[in-house]
């Protein structure tokens, strides 16, 4: 860790990260906002954040000008919130895991069978279910901004999924998370944890029967061509976020601020949307490669996993409220 920290800093200093502002051909102050991202040009997360910085800079004037660093050029996703907290950096996408380092009620955020689905969790996000818990993290010298999705979690394997008892006993292969390798237990199987990059080798010989990811990773990975079952167990709508340095944000005029905010919210919508066109696109590219779409019983499934649900729920008075009101969403969308 200590090695990743000082390799990402070493290129914050050649790229000249340290410094956050300049000046444009007319002499006015320009604010550079350096965003840091894991993922390529073509993710949805990706042309979101393209899309929000060219409006703000269009809509005050050229006062400010983002540039996003993808593909984990920066460094691992971890440090991202220690760059923002002394100020190298202004933003960063990263997993909900980040702020859940510093504040662990962010779990509830992204907990299994919390949400019915991608179209539920942005109902909760704009609506701002969230607002007071991503605003608490002031203290830590950042601030969660919104919600990008980063689509469902689902199971795929060598053979059909259609019910809860064609999970017992899998291998099925997980990210480094307790609360995944609990939810893989609660569900029928076994979680293995393993880097992503050994996962079609790992199918290919057996060493595992399964995996989880989106549709996305299914088909980017080819992984269809050692477990050509896709089965929508939806555990998990998984959450990323977007994190925002808070000297950066007090920096800002009252109106810059308040077109920045505005501009946040209309990226986190077609972030959502964009994510739900690509899911599309690779569901179809999946199905002419040979993969075949199973559809077991969520709600089977939810209830095995309640248990969990309800101790990350019930673990403060913060994450009660919030899944109280996810659940009242819930029953309004029935």
């Amino acid at each position: 860790m200590l090695k990743k920290y000082f390799l990402a800093a070493a290129v914050f200093c050649m790229t000249g990260l340290m410094s956050g502002c300049g000046s444009s051909s007319s002499g006015q102050t320009v604010t550079e906002i350096r965003v840091a991202f894991n993922q390529n040009e073509n993710h949805p997360q990706y042309k979101a954040m393209k899309s929000l910085g060219e409006k703000f800079e269009e809509e005050t004037n050229g006062r400010y000008h983002m540039t996003i660093y993808p593909n984990g050029v920066l460094g691992e996703q971890g440090a991202m919130a220690e760059f923002i907290r002394t100020g190298a950096l202004q933003m960063a996408i990263v997993p909900c895991s980040v702020p859940e380092s510093y504040d662990e009620d962010f779990a509830i955020v992204g907990t299994p069978y919390l949400y019915d689905g991608i179209d539920h969790m942005e109902q909760a996000t704009l609506s701002g279910v969230f607002d007071d818990l991503f605003s608490s993290t002031d203290k830590y010298k950042f601030q969660v901004l919104t919600v990008y999705t980063a689509g469902e979690r689902n199971v795929y394997a060598k053979k059909p999924i259609n019910s809860a008892d064609d999970l017992k006993g899998m291998i099925i292969r997980v990210n480094d998370s307790p609360t995944y390798i609990e939810m893989t237990r609660l569900m029928g199987g076994n979680g293995s944890v393993m880097a992503q990059s050994e996962v079609y080798t790992a199918l290919q010989q057996g060493v595992i029967d399964a995996a989880e990811n989106s549709e996305l990773v299914y088909r980017d990975f080819k992984h269809y061509e050692v477990a050509p079952y896709y089965a929508y167990t939806r555990h998990i709508v998984h959450p990323d976020v977007v994190l925002a340095s808070t000297d950066f944000l007090n920096s800002m005029t009252p109106e810059d601020r308040a077109i920045f905010d505005r501009l946040v919210k209309e990226s986190a919508e077609e972030e959502f949307t964009t994510f739900k066109e690509a899911i599309e696109v690779a569901k179809k590219d999946a199905e002419e490669n040979g993969a075949q779409f199973c559809y077991p019983d969520t709600e089977e499934l939810r209830q095995k996993c309640m248990p969990l649900l309800e101790r990350i729920a019930n673990q403060s008075d913060v994450t009660k409220d919030i899944y109280d009101n996810i659940m009242a969403l819930r029953e309004e969308n029935k």
